[in-house]
């Protein structure tokens, strides 16, 4: 497949089959997926790759960390969580705005390859921005300096069939030459 397929073809996957991920994989994409542009070589990222074993354990760390969670973000998180394998994109904060923009564009990018490699090898993935990985008792539970950002959570699985992907506006629709 050519990068231009993969690109056009990646979707994100909702239903994966109960198989799990070889991590020693995922961590060979994320070595390639790291090759992504960032200002001054700063390197803002680093991943925590969270199995279905420790999901029942983050969990209820989270919940001891706040306390109690609301139904709504007890049935998102379950739902991000039932995919065979999460992975957190964490950032470190950086005190210089524009500095910190230009982080968090380059997690972004290292996302973006991660899920095209990973697309590439037959592996489903869907990036998820949930409420609450802004809270400060999910952060703990998973080791997250408060000097740190979640950037995403990417759900990753094997799937038995992609889905069909979703037509775009056209660039030339939205280009505008000055």
């Amino acid at each position: 497949m050519n990068l231009n397929e993969i690109i056009r073809n990646r979707v994100s996957v909702k239903n994966y089959v109960n198989e799990k991920v070889d991590p020693k994989l995922l961590i060979e994409l994320l070595d390639d997926a790291v090759y992504a542009p960032n200002h001054k070589m700063r390197e803002p990222w680093r991943f925590i790759l969270i199995d279905q074993d420790r999901k029942d354990a983050l969990k209820q760390a989270f919940i001891n960390q706040v306390g109690v969670i609301d139904a709504k973000d007890e049935d998102k998180f379950d739902t991000i969580f039932s995919a065979p394998m999460v992975i957190a994109f964490i950032m470190k904060l950086n005190k210089n705005y524009n500095d910190e923009i230009e982080d968090l564009q380059a997690v972004g990018t290292v996302v973006q390859n991660f899920m095209l490699l990973a697309y590439e090898k037959g592996i489903g993935t869907a990036w998820k921005t949930p409420a609450f990985i802004e809270l400060d008792g999910f952060k703990e539970a998973l080791g997250i300096g408060t000097d740190e950002l979640v950037v995403s959570l990417i759900r990753v699985g094997k799937t038995d069939k992609f889905p069909a992907p979703k037509k775009r506006v056209p660039a030339k629709e939205r280009v505008t030459m000055y």
